[in-house]
């Protein structure tokens, strides 16, 4: 009888022990469960951000071969991230059952779908520009509240892995109490007769030993539990807090101290903690956030800048829920996350894509993509200012055709194909050289929308995928119409120069021969003070000239304007070209009886009787002597001046439109460089009057100058 005592006590103690594994190895095995599962919650975070990360690279390196590289690693990581989220969803169900993490899931469902599926329509057309730019819009919007429910997600693991832990503890803390107790109860009961039955006794110890040896297992597997929850905390770099509003005191896990720079021996409380955060904004935020969710039961979500212990200046994502009973707030608590190096590295990417940004949208560059069909797929702002178009008008509807100058693209065609010996036309005139490997720069003739032209200066080049065939070409071009125009203004003044100088520093040649042989003293004074007349005469010509030149430049002059006469004009004209007067015995007759005095620039006037008569002059006729009239008139109030000649004449039906052009010659006369005209009508014109021509060849012309 008393044998089957001992031995009910001793079984009913293995049955304790028992139990105690049981319920040991089902909480170890569930904390485990717990762990993968926070640390899968928290890799699925991670892939949302590094989904943004990546999308934002592959928007830098999309013209470049590193593109299709990293957008096999981009689908790699979407297959992760839909796993992860298949996984959590499956392990709810079966293990947690919770309705908080049930409607948490539930929420997220609309922005995990919405990454998910536009994410797969860009891998499956990486090279669709539309389709990138929907999917670059979708990750922007929907990343950050999926970010925050995977964190009220990851939150409530966490919560319920604190719980169970805490749980376990109780429980172990219960089984040791009673264990102990039953130990010393069955000692009690078999002391007596462990000393009459020392091998029993011998057993016994054997067994409590090893009974203690599991329980020591125990704690060691709880420890490892507790240390990979703290590891995969670490690892996101996630700590928790807690406000006691009742008593007043501040709670901060491990990874949040970590995260401030403070030791164990630091005490946190509600105030030090506030001014940890930077002063300005980031202080006045939280403060901001903590009064309105004790106030109103308002949760917050944000990102600010804290000022740790050891004076660092880092950004953390703190996180905070606010907890009432009847109405009246008691406790606070939430995550505190480390996203300095994520922050810093937003706020350089968007530093870089501004300046990016800056660059492709600069007002005076175009950059203009095209697929390989000629269809435009990207045009810039820059392109909008100097085209006039919107990218909404031509982007995958036009092709640059409908900007470029046909004239052009016609002579580039004839071009092109004298060389490669074949007809090359359409789209293959702007992309032969590119196809080659070879950047195509020439001038082109753009036209804008409203119907006005401009020059750039553009460079053509193919665009290559990894495998080396081409996918695209890019054109960017810059304006260089105000450019072209300075060079061409540049070659003018050399040939005005050189038409308006020619007639004074001829007459100083012949005077300083006629001086040469000049033999008394009173024919060398004549002659030098010609010398003076000329040169005088030659000064003025330089100013108008220079004059002449701003006046076709479009620059603002003040052009002076005097009483003058005709007749003295023409006096001072006749003295300037006088040598080829006197060369071609040309006799010239004037009337100024209709009026002689009128309100001129005098620089312009004399410019004008010098080009005009130097031309009759010039093109006289060898069968006849020159004759030169020139007189005035009033018609309708304003006042005409006519010089008419008899010399070679002009077939104005044949040149008459290009009469008054740069470079325009008619006759076959030696040094004759079609300058004179072209520069009298911009004179004329600048002080808002006309000049028109009759001519009949061989009988002469007749210029008439209306004021």
């Amino acid at each position: 009888m008393e044998k089957n005592k001992y031995r009910i006590l001793l079984i009913f103690f293995i049955l304790i022990i028992i139990s105690n594994q049981i319920i040991i190895s089902n909480s170890i095995s569930k904390q485990r469960s717990n762990a993968e599962t926070i640390n899968i919650a928290g890799k699925q975070r991670m892939f949302s951000l590094q989904i943004t990360k990546m999308a934002l690279y592959l928007n830098e390196v999309k013209s470049t071969p590193l593109y299709f590289e990293n957008l096999s690693n981009f689908k790699k990581v979407i297959d992760s991230f839909e796993k992860a989220e298949t996984y959590l969803k499956q392990k709810n169900i079966e293990h947690y059952k919770s309705e908080s993490l049930n409607i948490l899931f539930e929420k997220n469902i609309p922005y995990f779908n919405k990454i998910i599926a536009s994410s797969r329509q860009f891998i499956e057309n990486p090279n669709n520009e539309a389709l990138y730019n929907q999917f670059f819009e979708t990750i922007k919007k929907n990343e950050d509240p999926f970010l925050r429910t995977m964190d009220a997600i990851v939150n409530e693991y966490q919560r319920d892995s604190e719980n169970e832990l805490d749980f376990l503890k109780k429980t172990e803390y219960f089984f040791i109490t009673f264990t102990s107790i039953s130990l010393l109860a069955i000692i009690f009961f078999m002391f007596l007769p462990m000393f009459r039955e020392n091998k029993s006794l011998t057993d016994l110890n054997n067994e409590l030993e090893q009974f203690k040896k599991e329980i020591e297992e125990k704690e060691k597997d709880k420890k490892r539990i507790e240390e990979n929850s703290h590891r995969t905390n670490s690892v996101a770099r996630i700590g928790s807090w807690e406000v006691d509003l009742v008593n007043q005191n501040l709670f901060w896990s491990k990874v949040t101290r970590e995260i401030h720079d403070a030791d164990d021996n630091h005490i946190p409380t509600l105030e030090n903690g506030i001014n940890f955060y930077k002063e300005g904004y980031s202080r006045n935020k939280i403060t901001e956030v903590l009064d309105n969710a004790i106030k109103n039961n308002v949760p917050w979500d944000e990102e600010l800048q804290i000022i740790t212990v050891k004076g660092r200046n880092i950004w953390v994502r703190a996180i905070g829920q606010p907890e009432t009973i009847n109405g009246k707030c008691v406790r606070l608590f939430g995550s505190f996350q480390d996203i300095n190096a994520v922050k810093i590295a937003q706020i350089e990417l968007k530093k870089v894509n501004e300046e990016l940004n800056a660059i492709l949208d600069s007002g005076t560059i175009s950059i203009i993509r095209t697929d390989t069909n000629g269809i435009i797929t990207y045009f810039n702002e820059g392109a909008e200012t100097l085209l006039g178009y919107t990218s909404e008008e031509l982007v995958n509807k036009e092709t640059p055709a409908i900007f470029h100058d046909k004239e052009a693209i016609s002579q580039r065609s004839k071009e092109l194909s004298e060389t490669y010996k074949k007809e090359i036309k359409g789209f293959d005139v702007l992309t032969t050289i590119a196809k080659e490997d070879k950047v195509d720069s020439r001038k082109w003739t753009y036209r804008r929308k409203d119907g006005s032209s401009l020059i750039m200066q553009v460079s053509i080049s193919a665009i290559k995928d990894k495998n080396g065939e081409i996918i695209a070409f890019l054109g960017v071009g810059a304006d260089i119409t105000k450019l072209t125009e300075q060079n061409n203004q540049l070659a003018n003044f050399a040939q005005i120069a050189s038409h308006n100088l020619r007639a004074p520093v001829s007459n100083l040649t012949s005077l300083l021969d006629l001086y040469d042989i000049c033999e008394t003293p009173e024919e060398k004074e004549f002659t030098f003070s010609k010398f003076r007349t000329v040169i005088s005469h030659l000064s003025d010509t330089l100013n108008t000239l220079i004059d002449a030149i701003k006046i076709r430049e479009k620059k603002e002059v003040k052009i002076e304007i005097n009483p003058l006469s005709f007749s003295k004009i023409l006096k001072k004209t006749e003295e300037i070209i006088s040598e080829e007067i006197s060369k071609s015995n040309a006799v010239i007759t004037s009337n100024f009886s209709a009026i002689d005095t009128i309100e001129y620039n005098e620089s312009y006037l004399e410019s004008i009787l010098i080009n005009l008569i130097s031309n009759s002059l010039k093109y006289s006729s060898p069968e006849r002597t020159p004759k030169i009239e020139v007189t005035s008139a009033i018609n309708k109030g304003k006042i005409e001046l006519t010089i008419t000649d008899n010399g070679l004449g002009i077939d104005l039906k044949k040149n008459g439109h290009k009469l008054f052009g740069l470079n325009q010659t008619f006759h076959r006369v030696k040094d004759s460089k079609g300058v004179g005209l072209y520069i009298v009508k911009n004179q004329i014109e600048s002080l808002k009057g006309t000049i028109i021509c009759t001519s009949e060849v061989d009988k002469g012309t007749t210029f008439t100058v209306t004021f």
